[in-house]
């Protein structure tokens, strides 16, 4: 049954809906990819699809456009998976299980992945219509944007003829984006080794009910990060009691908060009654901190312990935890409410032998960015060592751009009040493409969206709705 067959732009939505019954998790997008590649030969089109996955979907000029220059609609197939614990939901497999509710697209339990895929919706819409007038358009959906961008990266040059670019990848109704940061994943690995012990029981604790989000969006809403809670409460309990480490597991996306965190400890059997005051103590004062979100620390029966990790281990753990940064950075010098620079303490996760931790960095300065490299890794450095991946370029702000004053025009023509111009923290291939076709004159815009990279995501239908006439008629102004 299509649950969203009554919604307009009625083939938008028909698109978003067949999309989100195909998995498409980044680092997994041969089955999306196919589909798209399916959609453009079915419409009679030229279709492109690299050894990256990436799709290139090409249509010439109606009538009166044809010596206009060529627009390029871009946007990324791939989608952030995160689910609620309970949920049973296999991302590799399942559909996402939509809900129309309260003028929103949702997902149950899981994310919506309207991150991207509504771009993806819009553009193969915009594609199948023959009605509408256009400059040669070109649809450019590229892979893995949620991780290291190495599809939009690894586009080869002179693929792409069109010289203005409109990304569709922005959450925010109103606003058009004309720079966005760069950035890199660093990934710290502490070695560590087990020892056997006696009298300790093993105790797992659970924190959950931590809101996330966009490490890019929402790192400077202060939200908390179940990595720094954990330190909190390892802090706390190694002051009161005497613990052994066994195992801290938080964290699943490089560009997600973290949200949850699950720490096996060993505890001395009198030990119990006090762990289980001091951890009530603690999960008062987050909830108290945190008001607008729900932290909960779970206690988990104990069980027999025989090994656990080096006392070292366990300082070398709590070093990291304590120094590694997370949240805003620097802002920009002349907007304070603009976010300049800002690291994600995302991941923690322990393997037989090591510890690893992952610290997503972002920024639109390369100096400040390269400086937050090196005293991140020369804290790492201490007690670890350090791997550096996924850099993804900056977009740097442009002085001059037609196509920014047409978008500009336009919106105030349709609705009556000013689009907003803005450069955002977080990361979009507007960069990373810029640096294989340099001379693209580039916007972004997209309809609101809520909570993206968390299962609470939400897509405006009424702003979908906006968000696609508005292209429609920029598409046929850019003669």
């Amino acid at each position: 049954m299509q649950k969203l067959r009554d919604l307009k732009p009625e083939r938008v939505f028909y698109y978003f809906e067949e999309i989100t019954k195909i998995p498409r998790c980044s680092g997994s997008e041969k089955q999306i990819s196919d589909y798209l590649k399916k959609v453009g030969e079915d419409l009679g089109l030229k279709v492109i699809q690299d050894e990256l996955n990436n799709i290139i979907i090409k249509k010439p000029a109606t009538k009166g456009y044809e010596n206009s220059e060529g627009i390029i609609l871009q946007g990324h197939m791939d989608m952030v998976c995160e689910k609620e614990e309970q949920v049973d939901h296999d991302f590799s497999t399942d559909s996402i299980d939509l809900i129309v509710e309260d003028g929103f697209i949702k997902a149950n339990g899981t994310t919506l992945g309207a991150d991207n895929g509504i771009a993806v919706a819009m553009g193969l819409a915009i594609l199948e219509d023959d009605r509408l007038e256009h400059p040669m358009l070109e649809l450019l959906i590229t892979t893995s944007e949620e991780t290291d961008m190495s599809g939009a990266l690894g586009l080869k040059p002179n693929v792409l003829k069109g010289t203005r670019l409109l990304n569709l990848d922005s959450e925010e109704e109103g606003f058009l984006t004309v720079g966005s940061a760069g950035g890199e994943l660093i990934k710290a690995t502490v070695s560590t080794e087990e020892d056997s012990v006696s009298g300790y029981q093993a105790l797992t604790i659970s924190v959950t009910g931590l809101n996330g989000g966009h490490s890019g969006m929402e790192i400077d809403k202060n939200r908390a990060n179940a990595l720094k809670v954990s330190l909190n409460i390892l802090k706390t309990l190694q002051e009161e009691i005497a613990i052994k480490l066994v195992s801290i597991d938080g964290g699943t996306k490089d560009n997600a908060i973290p949200r949850q965190m699950k720490i096996v400890i060993g505890v001395k059997e009198e030990d119990l009654e006090k762990l289980e005051a001091s951890v009530t103590k603690i999960e008062t004062q987050l909830k108290n901190k945190w008001v607008e979100e729900n932290p909960q620390i779970l206690l988990d029966k104990p069980t027999g312990l025989q090994k656990a990790l080096r006392q070292i281990d366990l300082e070398n753990i709590l070093y990291l935890l304590e120094q590694l940064p997370t949240g805003v950075h620097t802002w920009l010098a002349d907007s304070e409410n603009t976010v300049e620079s800002s690291s994600n303490l995302a991941i923690v996760h322990t393997e037989k032998g090591k510890i690893t931790l992952s610290i997503s960095t972002r920024s639109s300065s390369e100096r400040i960015l390269n400086a937050m490299r090196e005293q991140i890794t020369k804290d790492i450095e201490k007690v670890g060592s350090f791997h550096i991946s996924g850099g993804y370029p900056e977009w740097e702000y442009k002085a001059e751009s037609k196509l920014r004053e047409k978008a500009v025009e336009l919106y105030q023509k349709m609705y009556g009040t000013e689009m907003k111009v803005i450069v955002i923290h977080a990361g979009l291939e507007s960069g990373a493409l810029k640096k294989t076709y340099p001379n693209l004159d580039v916007v972004s815009f997209g309809p609101d969206m809520f909570d993206v990279h968390t299962p609470k995501e939400k897509l405006s239908i009424a702003s979908t709705k906006r968000s696609y006439e508005y292209l429609v008629e920029l598409l046929k102004g850019l003669k």
